[in-house]
């Protein structure tokens, strides 16, 4: 099941405005009232192939990424964005000897990326696929999206930004979160601490456990900087309900900078304490996509697209833009964990 990182954006007024532009069989108007109207001129209709580049440091050029609308309707539109790769291929070449050679070939690769923009009054959301085969990073994805709708926004006399949305949360209410809702189980909760020696941690009132003791004696004999404790569980309940003392101590002691805490879970995204959440959610309707594209409608006379970003916004209601979450603490400053 694919999932979707979460953005919102904002069309802002540029202070230099043009008159009235033709677009095909349209003429649209660059004031501010009818910006979100202008932001959606600029995709067309299904089939459009739009300019989507990216320039090289240095003056060296641009990447072209092609870019197509696959779907738009209701005021949604679904691209597929593709990163060109150049993947290195050995293929074994007859010399017309009895030993053939290897040659690099180098081949093309365009793994896409789907990208999926509300547009409906009050929404206002982008949805972007995290697929690594394409983009290491759905920021990237962001970046080269809000570079070129500002070229092609300039026109109306707009501009665009599109920021994450973020959540702040305590760790067992994420982790505990994640469990109850998600359904998710816990793989591992891995403990990193310094070596008191080498580097001096800040004073905690939490206590170690003999357990801990020990293992903070061993990596000071040891010599090194700092060590790491995973843990794993053979029941998916176990961490949650928080049986094990020294994990209590491990998230108590996350209070100072010189410790830190992670958790992964069985679907592979791992959680560090005090960080940000980012909105990421599953893409639960399998057939939205396609129906989408086909012009497929429900029995409500509406797209399964359209009932999961409803969804989406339902989910995403506490969360705010990247801007209005403060930054993390200084790593020199105690902060407190629940």
């Amino acid at each position: 099941m694919d999932k979707y990182a979460i953005y919102d954006f904002r069309l802002f007024k540029r202070e230099i405005i043009q008159t009235d532009w033709t677009m095909g069989d349209q003429t649209v108007s660059p004031q501010i009232e009818h910006a979100y109207e202008n932001f959606e001129h600029l995709f067309g209709k299904k089939g459009t192939t739009l300019r989507v580049q990216k320039e090289r440091k240095r003056g060296e050029g641009a990447d072209k990424y092609p870019c197509y609308v696959l779907a738009h309707d209701h005021h949604v539109i679904l691209l597929r964005l593709e990163n060109v790769l150049n993947v290195p291929v050995f293929e074994k070449q007859q010399t017309g000897g009895p030993i053939p050679s290897n040659e690099k070939i180098i081949h093309e690769s365009n793994p896409p990326c789907f990208v999926i923009i509300d547009n409906r009054e009050g929404k206002a959301q982008i949805a972007i696929q995290i697929y690594s085969a394409a983009w290491k990073k759905t920021n990237e994805v962001r970046d080269i999206l809000e570079v070129n709708l500002n070229r092609d926004l300039e026109m109306f006399g707009l501009s665009i930004e599109i920021r994450s949305k973020m959540q702040k949360s305590s760790y067992w209410d994420y982790v505990t979160y994640r469990q109850k809702h998600e359904r998710r189980g816990i793989k591992k909760m891995i403990f990193s601490f310094p070596n008191p020696k080498i580097k001096p941690s800040i004073e905690t009132t939490i206590g170690l456990s003999n357990h801990l003791n020990r293992l903070m004696e061993l990596i000071n004999s040891l010599g090194g900087e700092e060590g790491e404790l995973a843990i794993q569980s053979p029941k998916n309940d176990f961490l949650a309900k928080r049986r094990a003392a020294d994990i209590k101590k491990m998230v108590a002691l996350c209070a100072s900078s010189d410790y830190s805490l992670s958790v992964t879970f069985d679907d592979g995204i791992t959680y560090r304490c005090n960080e940000n959440i980012r909105a990421e959610l599953p893409m639960n309707m399998p057939k939205a996509l396609e129906d989408f594209q086909n012009g497929q409608y429900n029995t409500l006379f509406e797209y399964d697209i359209e009932t999961w970003l409803d969804w989406v916004v339902k989910q995403t209601k506490d969360f705010q833009d990247a801007e209005q979450i403060r930054p993390k603490p200084n790593r020199k400053n105690k902060r407190m964990v629940s």
